[in-house]
């Protein structure tokens, strides 16, 4: 792909874009698809976040899916198979196309180098998304994931576009392979399990006998009674293959013993497990917010990403990379080939959906008799599922954008996605003022249904958001923070109409493709 093929504010390709300079105004070095991935992203993925902001707990949602049928169920089961993930790497998607965009477009004024400022702003990035993370408490933060990714990823946009693919196929295997080997480890603890449980019943069954032993020497019988109890039960410990009396298991079969039990429950849901954190996040104290939701943060942060985040991260913006070089952000392919990708995609991704959760119920009712019978985890295909939805709805939002479909719309969604950084800190704050106790309280006081409807609401608070503030600024607010200090300086904000004002130049990448 040329490096100049860049969209100005729609599908076409353009030869130049605006120096940063005072009073440039960057709309027309943009991608119109990539604002539109993320509006969409940020608007859709809501539905799926929206459970855990509200106090709609995982083990809620098991409970739900363990009983399916009913209208509740069929709503969260069809997002689940829509948006679960996907939005999330939707986000990734365009993320990953704009590490390359960052690099082909010019940066003036500034004294940076490219490589510099990139760093610069992923290192910012990871900061604004602590500040979502623990600020916000929002613990489903992806900001700080994006910036650890950004870094990571450095040297992929220099490669060539068929290795950024292997690359993206090998990172999905990988995922894949996470996947099943934390599986392999539940049925390697059930395994530990068997023979601890097995020892465990044949020690009861010796000291049942040693008692009953006890007992009859100690009663009031006859001897020649007493002789025949006591051989049955001389006979009956000799089969119970126990060794002596005193045999227990270790404190290793124990702590094995323990740890399976504790997973066969994983699945199972009871309204007490959710009441200690229903009365920490309905307290008024910011505190004790806070307090409850810092571990929580901090696993998913560190321990969770760092175990199977980062896989999933990766190959999204990896394909996202390879898209860019590939053209697909700027319509380089025909409306018939994003059609047919994009449904095939999509129907491949959602038979795995159905994949998973179809053996998710199984898993669910009992887990019990699932590993005893499943060698293949409920959610071995996940990353095959997330990866071809993702690349489906986006060739398809190319071909809509190509047709020139619904521009109405695609216009509000691009301005939100222009704002997608503004936006998504946006909506932390206000739901986190909504459902918290140190705000108006409604955490876990709002139904299911109730929860769909707050996202509707939180659409229209976006559309507003946006509108009203794109009328006189050309960036969102939290966009211009983080360009600020990027740049070291105050960038320009307010729109300008003066033509003079703009100076057009040549792009030159730094980078080979």
């Amino acid at each position: 792909m040329a490096s100049s093929q860049i969209e100005a504010s729609n599908p076409v390709e353009a030869s130049t874009v605006q120096a940063f300079s005072p009073g440039y105004t960057p709309e027309n070095t943009r991608i119109h698809s990539l604002d539109v991935f993320k509006g969409i992203a940020i608007i859709a993925g809501l539905f799926i976040t929206i459970l855990y902001w509200g106090g709609f707990s995982s083990g809620m949602q098991n409970a739900l899916t363990a009983f399916p049928g009913g209208l509740r169920y069929r709503a969260f089961a069809i997002l689940s198979l829509l948006l679960e993930g996907k939005m999330m790497g939707l986000i990734s998607l365009a993320f990953g196309a704009g590490i390359i965009l960052f690099f082909v477009r010019p940066h003036l004024g500034s004294g940076l180098s490219n490589n510099d400022l990139y760093v610069r702003r992923n290192m910012w990035l990871m900061l604004f998304g602590l500040i979502n993370a623990f600020v916000f408490m929002w613990q489903g933060d992806i900001l700080f994931h994006l910036g650890i990714m950004g870094l990571l990823l450095f040297p992929f946009p220099r490669m060539n576009a068929k290795w950024i693919l292997v690359s993206a196929l090998l990172v999905l295997a990988i995922s894949t392979g996470k996947h099943y080997w934390n599986y392999h480890d539940d049925t390697q603890a059930y395994s530990k399990f068997v023979v601890a449980d097995s020892l465990a019943k044949k020690y009861a069954v010796k000291d049942s006998i040693q008692k009953r032993s006890d007992s009859i020497a100690n009663a009031k019988l006859p001897q020649a009674k007493k002789d025949s109890l006591s051989k049955a039960l001389a006979l009956a410990k000799k089969d119970s293959s126990a060794k002596k009396s005193a045999d227990t298991l270790t404190w290793k079969q124990k702590q094995e013993k323990e740890a399976w039990e504790g997973m066969a429950k994983k699945y199972k849901w009871e309204r007490k497990n959710d009441s200690g954190t229903i009365k920490a996040l309905q307290n008024v104290s910011y505190q004790k917010n806070w307090d409850h939701q810092v571990g929580g943060t901090q696993f998913r942060e560190a321990a969770w990403f760092y175990r199977s985040g980062v896989w999933e991260f990766a190959s999204l913006m990896l394909l996202g990379m390879w898209l860019f070089k590939r053209g697909f952000f700027n319509g380089r392919f025909s409306s018939q080939h994003y059609f047919l990708t994009g449904m095939i995609s999509v129907v491949l991704g959602l038979f795995c959906g159905w994949y998973r959760l179809h053996f998710l119920n199984e898993a669910i009712a009992d887990y019990t008799k699932y590993v005893q019978q499943r060698a293949l985890p409920s959610t071995i295909l996940r990353p095959l599922e997330i990866a071809s939805v993702v690349i489906g709805y986006a060739s398809l939002i190319m071909f809509v954008i190509q047709k020139g479909m619904l521009k109405g719309l695609f216009t509000l969604l691009s301005d939100i996605g222009k704002m997608a950084l503004s936006n998504y800190l946006l909506q932390s704050l206000v739901l986190s003022v909504f459902f918290y106790g140190y705000g108006m309280g409604y955490y876990a006081r709002i139904g299911q249904p109730g929860l769909y409807l707050i996202v509707i609401e939180m659409f229209i608070i976006h559309i507003v958001f946006t509108t009203f503030w794109l009328k006189f600024f050309y960036i969102g607010p939290a966009e211009w923070l983080l360009k600020s200090l990027i740049h070291k300086k105050r960038v320009p904000l307010k729109r300008v109409t003066e033509v003079e004002t703009q100076r057009e130049i040549p792009l030159k990448a730094p980078i080979n493709y």
